[in-house]
């Protein structure tokens, strides 16, 4: 079986630029070519839209998280996280897909995304960290998608829209 898993660069509200929701080019350039260098053969690498890439293993059932935190610690000094997750091809083309305030409310707790199945992890210089529901939490809102790749949230609420 080959493994497929799906690494999105998530900008840091917190740190980045005001409006800057996505990697610029140049950021975007250094993690291709960390990969490159890196993610030899016969493992392959592919950007499927802006800061998200697609990765492959054929030799792994799963992609091992800590292959990329090198690529956070060349990252350190930008005010970015990777998320990757390792997942069937439906779950890693929905994370590419995500546009990145629900990724981040997905991350935080606040919001299930309905097809998003697969191990969702968090990597930063500082390590690796999971991401789980919280066992003593309510559940949060659900977010599914239509054909239209139009997010619609089980509550009613107005559709949300995919950016990306």
């Amino acid at each position: 079986m080959t493994a497929l898993a799906c690494l999105r660069i998530l900008a840091d509200p917190d740190r980045a630029p005001v409006g800057a929701d996505s990697p610029p080019p140049g950021l975007r350039r250094v993690v291709a070519a960390y990969l490159y260098g890196r993610w030899s053969r016969p493992r392959r690498f592919g950007e499927v839209a802006p800061g998200a890439f697609l990765l492959t293993d054929p030799l792994a059932i799963h992609v091992d998280p800590d292959d990329l935190i090198a690529l956070a610690m060349e990252l350190r000094d930008e005010p970015v996280s990777l998320v990757v997750l390792d997942g069937d091809e439906a779950s890693t083309a929905l994370l590419a897909a995500l546009n990145p305030a629900d990724l981040r409310s997905v991350l935080a707790g606040r919001l299930m995304v309905e097809g998003l199945d697969g191990l969702l992890t968090v990597i930063t210089h500082d390590g690796v960290r999971l991401v789980e529901p919280q066992a003593d939490a309510p559940p949060p809102p659900r977010l599914a998608f239509d054909g239209m790749g139009v997010g619609r949230p089980e509550s009613g609420a107005e559709p949300l829209r995919l950016a990306g």
